[in-house]
């Protein structure tokens, strides 16, 4: 059953039910530094993808790039990215979040993300809205 209540968890619950139904698979992918080397890592994840609006088109934001938003369901599972050496211990970004120099395949393209924002419901990371470019 579906999980109703007014929680991180319900919210979560909620989203990937409704990405379930009406979303598409996309790929996330990161450059990490490894030890000495550069890899790429990559995370499969469900996401609502939409144009974006007419009132959002400002900047470098353009009427062929895409909303996509998702849930940290999957991200969370695969503990993607992994770890990586950039990180900054006790840093306040959440690694996990995709950036702006994150990759994302959606449609079978490779496209740029421009902005990504984590939604949070009583500090834990429920959703992320991002745009990348189409």
């Amino acid at each position: 059953m579906l999980q109703l209540s007014d929680t991180p968890a319900g919210s979560i619950a909620r989203l990937d039910a409704a990405l379930s139904r009406r979303g598409e698979d996309i790929v996330i992918s990161r450059q990490v530094k490894r030890s000495a080397a550069s890899v790429k890592v990559e995370v499969a994840c469900r996401a609502l993808v939409r144009a974006v609006s007419a009132d959002q088109i400002a900047g470098t934001i353009t009427q062929n790039d895409l909303n996509v938003t998702l849930s940290p369901t999957e991200i969370a599972a695969a503990g993607w990215p992994g770890q990586d050496d950039n990180i900054v211990s006790g840093s306040a970004v959440d690694p996990r979040v995709p950036r702006t120099t994150d990759k994302v395949v959606i449609q079978g393209r490779e496209r740029q993300v421009r902005a990504s924002k984590a939604i949070l419901m009583a500090n834990v990371w429920v959703r992320t809205d991002m745009i990348v470019a189409g």
